[in-house]
């Protein structure tokens, strides 16, 4: 079983990414996590998605559909989750081919 892992905070130091690497130590036989980027990833414009899908956001897409589940860390931002985070989410859930679909997350 593979599973993707985002973390929903760009500092160098983050927690919530230290957490994610914890969890790769922690998971069960069998089981991978492999973590991905969303630094690299523009601001969605669908303007710019009608014209051609950046490559970040693409690879972003394909790691999604490739994996058997995702695994999020985020910090909380104004009672909600992180701009960055939101970003990643916004280009991945467009169709065609949405990524999220009957993904457990």
């Amino acid at each position: 079983m593979q599973i993707l892992g985002i973390c929903g905070s760009l500092r160098k130091g983050s927690l919530n990414m230290v957490a994610l690497r914890a969890c790769q130590e922690l998971v069960p036989q069998g089981m991978t996590l492999r973590i991905t980027r969303i630094d690299d990833i523009p601001l969605f414009n669908q303007d710019v998605f009608d014209a051609g899908i950046p490559e970040p956001a693409k690879r972003l897409r394909a790691e999604i559909i490739e994996a058997d589940g995702v695994l999020i860390a985020s910090p909380e931002y104004n009672f909600s989750l992180s701009a960055a985070l939101k970003n990643a989410i916004d280009w991945a859930s467009r169709p065609p081919n949405q990524s999220w679909q009957d993904k457990p997350v």
